[in-house]
């Protein structure tokens, strides 16, 4: 009986010890992690809206119609001056947030706002209304450049950034990972109104959302398409359209669609006297501008290329045949193939001029440069010969219409008579 009871014992021992490995072998306290994503509540930025006046911060662009002239304001908004009899006066500021480019189309402004596209009706500035969205017009690039995209999810928006959220539980080999579900009901919805200052440097221009929009022709509104395409867009008697067109498009439209190097990415689009602009930055400190022409039999472009330097304007003297371009710290001279069936750069030329200008232009054969003051060149094939300086005049953007110069800095907006380049006078 004694060894029986003995050997119940030693059953029951090792019975208890079998029973309590099974459950906590593979059992311990953990703490795990879990990022949320928190999507942008648009209500805020998308609240355009117009103020008395607004100070005058980084003036990037002016465009103008036959009554107003309307100066944009990085991720700001819109400064309205009205046209007077020779003269311009502070009309009213119109709050766009975070509006990196704009177009004007008689009186209607197509306007980024943040990632959409808006289409303002500004016959009266001080009543200005909203006629159309396109949501998420700049920021729907294809799966090639997907990395040029602001984090977005379908039906949900924007991800301004994530929250981490951190759970600590027990889990065993049959449940190796803790039961987020609650947690998935308090945090799977975060929204937020305020974007973070991690999204834009001391350079919002070259920041995302990547953007350019030009007026080609009278209505049509170009900005880039999901991969090496144009989206054309055109608001016509109340109804909004948008077309891709890419090199396959049947028909093609004027220009040849611009093109998205794998090592670079578009930071400015200009369109100067028919000839399109578009200049961009590599991950290193080169720089790329391709001049797109436009050609009744097709569609030319002159790729330029800056191992050293990021092109911040540029321009083209048909009389030389050459693009002018600013290095940010010198002018270069790109001149064409003299023969007129070969579509190609034959020579580059950094003509050794010291200059911090952010804009360059062409009058007649001269070229004008606006920065810190306003100088003009005269340009030859080996040199440029400076014409004049004008310490007194000094802006961020500019807008030339016939021999009227309308100049913006923090001051304001300024107007001038270049009929005479080597007397340049202020309209007061």
């Amino acid at each position: 009986m004694k060894h029986q009871f003995y050997l119940f014992l030693v059953l029951v021992l090792f019975g208890c010890e079998n029973n309590y490995e099974d459950i906590y072998r593979y059992s311990k306290i953990i703490t795990q992690s879990k990022e949320y994503p928190v999507y942008l509540d648009m209500s805020e930025i998308e609240n355009i809206q117009v103020k008395a006046n607004s100070s005058l911060v980084k003036p990037f662009k002016i465009l103008s119609n036959n009554k107003y002239y309307f100066v944009g304001d990085m991720l700001k908004g819109i400064h309205v001056y009205k046209k007077n009899a020779g003269s311009v006066s502070y009309l009213c500021f119109i709050e766009c947030k975070y509006l990196k480019d704009f177009e004007l189309s008689d009186d209607k402004l197509f306007c980024n706002n943040f990632v959409d596209l808006v289409i303002l009706d500004v016959n009266n500035p001080l009543m200005t209304t909203i006629l159309y969205r396109k949501k998420n017009q700049f920021n729907q690039f294809s799966s090639y450049r997907y990395d040029w995209n602001i984090p977005y999810v379908e039906g949900k928006g924007i991800v301004a950034y994530t929250e981490t959220h951190v759970l600590k539980g027990t889990v065993t080999d049959k449940q190796p990972n803790l039961d987020f579900s609650e947690y998935d009901k308090l945090y799977g919805n975060l929204t937020t109104k305020v974007l973070p200052d991690s999204l834009y440097s001391i350079h919002p221009e070259n920041d995302k959302p990547y953007i350019g929009i030009i007026k080609v022709g009278t209505d049509e509104i170009y900005t880039y398409g999901s991969y090496n395409s144009w989206a054309i867009c055109t608001f016509r008697s109340g109804t909004f359209n948008v077309r891709e067109e890419d090199l396959w498009s049947t028909p093609r439209g004027k220009y040849a669609p611009p093109y998205y190097y794998s090592d670079a990415y578009q930071v400015r689009m200009t369109i100067q006297d028919s000839v399109i602009y578009v200049l961009g930055a590599t991950y290193n400190n080169a720089g790329y501008c391709d001049c797109i022409i436009y050609d009744d039999n097709y569609p030319m472009t002159y790729q330029l290329y800056f191992s050293n330097s990021k092109p911040v304007d540029a321009t083209y003297l048909s009389t030389m045949r050459a693009f002018f371009v600013l290095s940010g710290q010198s002018i270069w001279g790109a001149f064409k193939n003299n023969d007129p069936i070969e579509h190609r750069i034959e020579s580059y030329l950094d003509y050794k001029i010291s200059t911090d200008a952010i804009a360059i232009f062409s009058s007649g054969n001269n070229l004008i440069t606006l920065g810190n003051n306003l100088s003009v060149y005269s340009p030859s094939a080996t040199e440029i010969k400076l014409v004049k300086s004008y310490p007194e005049i000094s802006g961020m953007c500019y807008l030339k219409v016939g021999n009227i110069l309308a100049v913006a800095n923090v001051q304001g907006l300024f107007l001038y008579d270049i009929n005479n380049l080597e007397n340049i006078i202020l309209i007061p």
